[in-house]
């Protein structure tokens, strides 16, 4: 896979920086968690992997699409660490939205719906249906991915100004379940 080397960096940092804290423990078989109907997997998928994502949201200062005589924060693109049980770091989330094992697994992911937290202040929550699959490991059979209990990662209020403010990156946390069937 292509990389380039901004997002590498950036991941390297958040590996070797971040505290893991409370982990949603990884693993198989687990029970689904509940959430709103509208971001809920179909029947019959089973968790494969349960774990905690710790990052940044990285977002672009750009003509809006609504008005482009006005510059806004648009999204580009996610760049996490994810910690399975005992916050020990499991794979990595990218652009795509890409998400890679250690194991040499991988899955890209598309937008299937969205939940928009209630009261702000947090990106929302996801469910994305696997598009691609790559390796042997956890990841080469997931079918959908849920994007839950996001902490942060809202692009900052207001205009901006590409001039000086091109790219910022907001610190989140989100708990991401993987599902096979």
């Amino acid at each position: 896979m292509r990389r380039r080397p901004f997002l590498l960096g950036l991941l390297a940092l958040l590996s070797a920086t971040l505290v893991a804290g409370a982990a949603v423990p990884a693993g198989a078989g687990g029970k689904p968690p509940e959430v709103p109907p509208a971001i809920q997997p179909p029947a019959g998928q089973k968790v494969v992997l349960d774990v905690t994502g710790k990052g940044v949201q990285i977002y672009d200062c750009k003509p809006s699409a609504t008005d482009p005589a006005v510059n806004a924060w648009t999204f580009r693109e996610p760049a996490a660490v994810l910690y399975g049980h005992r916050g020990r770091p499991v794979g990595i989330h990218f652009r795509g939205p890409t998400f890679e094992s250690f194991d040499g697994s991988s899955v890209v992911g598309t937008l299937q719906a969205s939940y928009t937290v209630p009261g702000g202040g947090a990106i929302a929550w996801l469910l994305l249906k696997a598009v691609s699959t790559q390796g042997d490991g956890v990841l080469a059979g997931v079918d959908y991915i849920q994007r839950l209990e996001t902490r942060g990662g809202v692009a900052p209020a207001g205009t901006c100004d590409p001039a000086s403010d091109s790219t910022v990156a907001v610190p989140y946390q989100a708990r991401y379940v993987f599902y096979a069937g």
